[in-house]
């Protein structure tokens, strides 16, 4: 990544995580400027701690949790809000050793419209995962975006919010096109990104749908791919 920072390359780092466990993460490799976080809700500036935020509408907050508690009261949600993150008592055992969340409810109860509510998060005791994603979308009264990325729970964001809506904005700041732009990706959260990218780049240890929205395949992380494909476009150019 320095090697592309150096050749006036743009490096984003975009993730599901929310700021809290992002940042420190990026850090330490110090090159990554700007970080696309909550799965596309929040443009986080690692230099000025400026942040960016694409909310949920509060009308669709309010209707997606009566939504579903009408249809299966066995649901139980997560918030993540301008105001602090909250949970559910039956969401509670996962948000205790999730990262993102911490070990204390800071919003004790559901978000209301004075919060600005970047993402959504749903479990269910027996549906998970990608199964659990298609089994909600057409419950949704509104059209959130719903994804997964390999936890127990499903992620929500506001309509038309993902990593590449929040790439878009910043290539539109920047006067970059996406045909410009490379994305890697592993996961189905990753998906809209790989599709939007002038090209694709998807993990071969990926989920099928990162696979099928990919331009290209590589290795997995753990050969190193995605260093080994940026060095080698650096000596191409």
């Amino acid at each position: 990544m320095q090697h592309a920072v150096a050749a006036g390359i743009h490096v984003v780092a975009a993730t599901g995580r929310s700021t809290t466990s992002a940042v420190p993460r990026l850090r330490p490799a110090e090159v990554i400027t700007t970080a696309v976080c909550s799965n596309g809700s929040l443009i986080h500036d690692m230099l000025s701690s400026d942040t960016v935020r694409f909310p949920i509408e509060p009308a669709h907050v309010d209707r997606f949790f009566a939504a579903l508690t009408a249809i299966d009261n066995r649901y139980a949600f997560c918030w993540e809000t301008d105001h602090g993150n909250g949970w559910d008592e039956s969401f509670a055992d996962i948000a205790s050793i999730h990262e993102d969340l911490g070990d204390e409810c800071s919003l004790a109860t559901r978000p209301t419209a004075e919060h600005r509510t970047t993402k959504l998060m749903v479990r269910h005791p027996e549906i998970t995962q990608e199964a659990l994603r298609e089994h909600l979308v057409p419950l949704l009264v509104d059209p959130l975006t719903v994804s997964t990325s390999g936890v127990q729970f499903v992620e929500v964001t506001g309509e038309g919010i993902t990593k590449a809506s929040a790439l878009a904005h910043l290539c539109t700041d920047w006067g970059i096109e996406p045909a410009q732009v490379i994305a890697f990706g592993d996961n189905h959260n990753d998906a809209a990104m790989l599709k939007w990218a002038g090209h694709g780049v998807a993990m071969g240890n990926g989920s099928r749908l990162a696979l099928e929205a990919a331009d290209e395949v590589i290795g997995s992380n753990a050969d190193d791919a995605v260093a080994v494909f940026i060095e080698s476009l650096l000596a191409r150019n």
